[in-house]
């Protein structure tokens, strides 16, 4: 399969509306023929959205994760540590004055700050960064060939530890991400979700990074 099979054109040409276009089975078939982008050339906080996660539950799942406890979901952020590790985070926006990485608590203190919006006791909305992630390059679970991936699992707790993704370079604006939860059959249930750039500067995590 030509590698612009899908839209007719050359991956340089291809905007965020074009990945929106795509289903599921067609962008795991275009993730299968790109390149892992380098460690070092992913830095910075790039703006993320998702695509087309599949079944309806995945969407409800994907909502509820990225779009309701934490926040609304912008972006992932990478600050390489080497040429083969680094670490990372996410970026909500939020009203909450503090966020917690662990899964439960936060989904806790989103019904608190619900409650407290009701009697218009909300904070300003901010910017939080917050869910932590490893990153590395590895062999893709997908295909076994090169992939930059997110491993959520030393710095939280369930259901986030059993988070990874993978990335591969779309252009030099774009990245094209597939998410995985163990709980929701890890590699047999992709997730797929586009970065995009140029970034913004990193800033780093409002919670430090402590190994487990």
């Amino acid at each position: 399969m030509a590698i612009n099979a899908y839209l007719g054109k050359p991956l340089a040409e291809y905007r965020y509306e074009d990945l929106m276009k795509l289903s599921r089975k067609q962008l795991m078939d275009l993730f299968r023929q790109l390149d892992a982008p380098a460690m070092s050339e992913m830095h910075g906080e790039y703006r993320a959205a998702l695509l087309d996660v599949g079944p309806a539950i995945n969407s409800f799942l994907a909502w509820l994760y990225l779009y309701f406890t934490w926040g609304t979901w912008q972006h992932k952020a990478f600050e390489p540590m080497g040429e083969q590790n680094g670490h990372g985070y996410n970026t909500f926006i939020t009203t909450q004055k503090k966020l917690y990485e662990n899964y439960f608590f936060a989904s806790l203190m989103k019904l608190v700050s619900i409650v407290r919006s009701l009697f218009r006791l909300s904070s300003p909305q901010r910017l939080a960064r917050i869910m932590l992630n490893k990153t590395s390059m590895v062999s893709s679970v997908f295909d076994g060939k090169p992939a930059f991936e997110l491993s959520y699992r030393p710095y939280n707790t369930f259901l986030t530890n059993t988070m990874t993704d993978e990335v591969r370079k779309v252009n030099d604006r774009m990245y094209l991400g597939i998410g995985r939860l163990t709980v929701t059959l890890g590699k047999f249930n992709p997730m797929p979700f586009v970065l995009m750039g140029p970034p913004d500067p990193w800033v780093g995590p409002e919670i430090p990074y402590i190994e487990k």
